[in-house]
């Protein structure tokens, strides 16, 4: 299928991933600039990130129907790999997309994104409906529960927009041309539009993570070595 951009090396010791968790057995099945692409400078979604976790950052757009058939298989992923910090980033890379950007940090904000998260995907690509402006933004959030004197309060709030802004910085910094697209530890990013689709990018995905969980085995094992010359 082909995808709508929504306008809308590996060392030998990576060599065993895919179905067991370890890389697949043949070195150099993805390369970078081919099925993945460095982020450089690397730079996480958020800095609060614990040193044996692996951040994995959904970009998304609400409007983008590659993105809601992604979006819970991402979350049932990280859901199995307890090592994995799994975020999500509205991306903004269109003049049309910061309304719905918005929308995710206000329902964020006011304590009913699980709810509203799904809730919104389901209407735009079951019901039909479109999502411009505060009115409706603002009529949807309220559907979920959003008490409408606290939503006016912080609609165009501070918070909200340094949120909209980092989210226009990373996208920037990740240099995504659409979405869907995965983050992995600020590092690396892919995409469908990388590779054959889905679920090509999902072992792409798990090659990368494993090439952080590696990498870092092997930098831990480095300072434990030198402890013990010292």
């Amino acid at each position: 299928m082909k995808y709508v951009r929504c306008l809308m090396v590996i060392p030998l010791a990576l060599l065993t991933l895919l179905g067991s968790g370890r890389l697949a057995a043949q070195p150099w099945i993805y390369q970078e600039g081919a099925q993945y692409q460095r982020i450089d400078p690397p730079q996480l979604a958020r800095p609060d990130m614990p040193d044996d976790r692996i951040e994995v950052t959904e970009m998304f757009l609400y409007a983008c129907p590659h993105c809601y058939r992604l979006d819970p298989k991402l979350e049932d992923w990280a859901r199995t790999r307890p090592y994995v910090v799994f975020r999500r980033v509205p991306a903004i890379i269109g003049p049309t997309w910061a309304e719905q950007a918005r929308a995710y940090y206000l329902a964020e904000a006011l304590g009913i994104l699980d709810k509203a998260h799904p809730a919104l995907f389901r209407s735009i690509h079951e019901q039909g409906k479109q999502y411009l402006n505060e009115f409706m933004v603002s009529q949807f959030l309220v559907s979920q529960g959003a008490d409408p004197k606290k939503l006016r309060e912080i609609y165009y709030s501070q918070p909200i927009i340094d949120r909209l802004d980092h989210a226009r910085e990373l996208s920037v910094r990740y240099g995504l041309r659409g979405v869907p697209a995965v983050v992995v530890n600020g590092k690396y990013v892919t995409a469908p539009y990388f590779v054959r689709g889905e679920d090509e990018m999902m072992r792409v995905l798990d090659f990368l993570v494993e090439r952080e969980r590696l990498a870092r085995e092997s930098a831990s094992d480095e300072e434990q070595k030198k402890g013990e010359k010292s």
